[in-house]
């Protein structure tokens, strides 16, 4: 293609362009004043990692998927027609975004472009190191800007299983954290039921030791303070029964760390007043339990692994409150109550795993907290 035939195809364009050969540049207007540029700002970037399959992945992610949602719609037209992959080839073209040239190359986009749910799943295989894990916000993000739905039960889930797993649990709390980017909201109870669980395990798995059980309050009472935001839970309003704010899972998680610190760590003292704090939460009338969903065995296992942390935490504040006090009272009534619900779960749980042989982490965390 000629050089009058390259700049036909660049008028209107939405960003920076110059051809790189024989140091001809054509300007157009700048990204910044487009709607483009606006939306998306700077293609999301990763900084090195401890694989150079990782980083190769998270190079390929970056050209293939997020560069062209970056793009104006006469770029995308230059770099996915094929009518254009021989000029780009021998014409090397650089598009200006944020301050980074990148040179545009011809993309198929039935061969070429990587399936980005799996790329996301892949990555998090491969991330190892602190510093690998630092960059799933962004890839997350620029996931997310090319049209993925990040949102879903099942990528949500992913995301903090594999946190959970690599003891990452700062990594999610940044992911939640930066909403707008990367499309995670904390608005589904059962998903936020999830992240609490993630925080808890920190604790849960080093038998609450002093500094883990600490932390994993933090981290808790952050996720709480996150779901006030309106990109997840919303508004002041509490939105009924469903409102995941409401659920005694979430508020039972906080009673439990805060108990479990006091009684191990605090002489049985309640120094800070979180104990009380929360266990007045508890047992408001409308933090109800809920039967689980169905009488499966992953809907038990589900069901009991969150509600043994809860009534854990109720016994272990009881150790913590005046007797006598309306939140103890009414703690203990709570506590009957649940105690009830736990015991028939588990046994109908146990009898499912005796039939398929199977070792589930709810029969295995309510043996250790209540057995």
């Amino acid at each position: 293609m000629s050089g009058r035939g390259l700049g036909k195809a660049f008028r209107c364009c939405d960003c920076t362009v110059r051809r790189s050969s024989r140091g001809i540049s054509i300007q157009r207007r700048n990204f910044t004043n487009s709607s483009s540029w606006q939306r998306h700002g700077a293609v999301p970037a990763f900084t090195e990692t401890s694989s150079p399959e990782l980083n190769a992945l998270l190079s390929e992610a970056r050209l293939k998927i997020m560069l062209p949602s970056h793009l104006s719609r006469q770029h995308k037209s230059l770099i996915y027609r094929q009518k254009y992959e021989k000029e780009l080839s021998t014409e090397p073209v650089i598009a200006t975004i944020a301050e980074e040239d990148f040179q545009l190359q011809h993309i198929d986009a039935k061969i070429d472009v990587p399936n980005s749910k799996k790329t996301l799943q892949k990555a998090m295989t491969l991330m190892k190191d602190k510093k690998d894990w630092a960059n799933l916000p962004n890839l997350l993000e620029g996931l997310n800007v090319a049209g993925m739905n990040t949102n879903t039960e099942r990528v949500k889930g992913s995301v903090v299983t594999q946190c959970r797993l690599a003891g990452r649990q700062e990594v999610l709390l940044e992911c939640l954290r930066r909403v707008k980017d990367t499309g995670m909201q904390l608005k589904e109870p059962r998903f936020v039921v999830r992240v609490m669980l993630a925080m808890q395990s920190r604790a849960f798995s080093t038998d609450f030791h002093e500094h883990e059980t600490a932390k994993a309050l933090k981290w808790a009472e952050m996720v709480v303070a996150l779901m006030e935001n309106p990109e997840h839970a919303g508004s002041r309003v509490l939105a009924g029964e469903n409102d995941p704010r409401l659920q005694p899972e979430v508020i039972g998680i906080l009673l439990e760390l805060a108990a479990v610190r006091a009684v191990k760590h605090l002489e049985s003292r309640d120094v800070d007043g979180k104990v009380a704090e929360y266990g007045a939460r508890l047992v408001e009338k409308r933090l109800e339990f809920k039967t689980p969903a169905e009488e499966t065995g992953y809907e038990l296992n589900q069901w009991l692994i969150a509600h043994a942390q809860v009534l854990h935490g109720i016994y272990e504040a009881l150790k913590v409150l005046e007797s006598s006090s309306a939140v103890a009272e009414g703690l203990q009534k709570k506590g009957e109550v649940l105690d009830a619900m736990v015991s028939t779960y588990y046994e109908k749980l146990a009898s499912i795993a005796s039939k398929k042989q199977k070792q589930l982490i709810g029969l295995q965390m309510y043996e250790k907290l209540l057995g």
